[in-house]
């Protein structure tokens, strides 16, 4: 399974973005098959995230039209992160001090470890630096 991040879906929406061809080509590689994946993730806090950016960064429009297509898809599985991921999110926030983790962050590390997921399409390095697998 591969866990989506704010930093992937916003750079696939926006053609400004430094990660943006890389994310196009890594898309692309999933769907052509070169890149093998069974399953795609995210959770309701990285929506909730990924609306705000894209609506800052690229315009209301995009952020509406990107939440339709999220909200709508029936390739991307979205978690909820709930009260037992929330208490394991605040416990890695609370632990790491000598890394500056968004609380986002910390709810997308704990959804992933529950579930055992290893691999995390994001230009959020945070996320190698927490023992996953960085795409692209």
């Amino acid at each position: 399974m591969l866990f989506v991040d704010t930093s992937a879906f916003l750079a696939l929406v926006n053609e400004k973005d430094e990660n943006h061809t890389a994310a196009v080509v890594f898309l692309e590689d999933i769907k052509n098959g070169k890149v093998k994946i069974k399953k795609i993730m995210t959770s309701d806090y990285i929506i909730d995230e990924t609306l705000t950016r894209i609506r800052y960064a690229v315009g209301h429009r995009e952020a509406v039209e990107w939440g339709k297509d999220i909200l709508s898809s029936k390739v991307v599985e979205k978690s909820e992160v709930g009260k037992e991921i929330f208490g394991l999110a605040w416990e890695l926030f609370e632990t790491y001090e000598d890394k500056k983790l968004s609380f986002t962050d910390c709810t997308s590390f704990a959804l992933m470890k529950k579930r055992s997921i290893e691999k995390a399409f994001s230009f959020d390095e945070d996320f190698e630096r927490m023992g996953f697998i960085l795409f692209p």
